[in-house]
């Protein structure tokens, strides 16, 4: 009888969890917005930096190349912009090349500190197009580098916080 009892307990436990399950129904919804800013710069660039001579790397007097980048905002956004080297980087203001020895710079203008990589930049948009100057060269790092072409890529996020 006791067999029986449990046998039972057991089959109609079984029954109850063999119910079907309740339905849920999720709704989402969202809407879509322009960003904030458009660029007025292509988002690839290949930017030619020219030829400097060994010399003027043992001597750090390369040239600045200077990189505006433009974006048209409604006034009063916010812009924050990441740098990120794509290859690593030497310190938080150089990239590394695919050139053994030299790395690309990020130079600040007079007093103004150059960009850094890995930090956001932040920036808030006036009445007229945010410019914001990108000025690199080529420099030694711990040894001079034998002479030849190189390269290197930038990465730019762009946040509209």
């Amino acid at each position: 009888m006791n067999a029986w009892l449990i046998l039972i307990l057991v089959l109609s436990s079984t029954v109850a969890l063999a119910q079907p399950a309740s339905t849920v129904q999720l709704d989402v919804n969202g809407r879509l917005i322009e960003p904030a800013c458009r660029l007025q710069f292509n988002t690839s660039m290949e930017v030619e930096l020219g030829s400097a001579n060994i010399n003027q790397l043992k001597d750090d007097t390369v040239p600045v190349t200077e990189i505006p980048l433009s974006f048209d905002c409604r006034a009063g956004s916010g812009v924050s912009l990441v740098l990120t080297a794509a290859a690593g980087r030497f310190d938080e203001v150089t990239l590394l090349t695919n050139r053994p020895g030299l790395g690309l710079r990020l130079i600040g203008e007079g007093s103004q500190p150059g960009l850094t990589l890995g930090q956001p930049h932040l920036w808030t948009a006036g009445e007229t197009p945010l410019v914001v100057s990108l000025r690199v060269k080529p420099v030694a790092l711990e040894t001079l580098p034998e002479a030849g072409t190189f390269t290197a890529t930038l990465l730019m996020q762009l946040v509209y916080p």
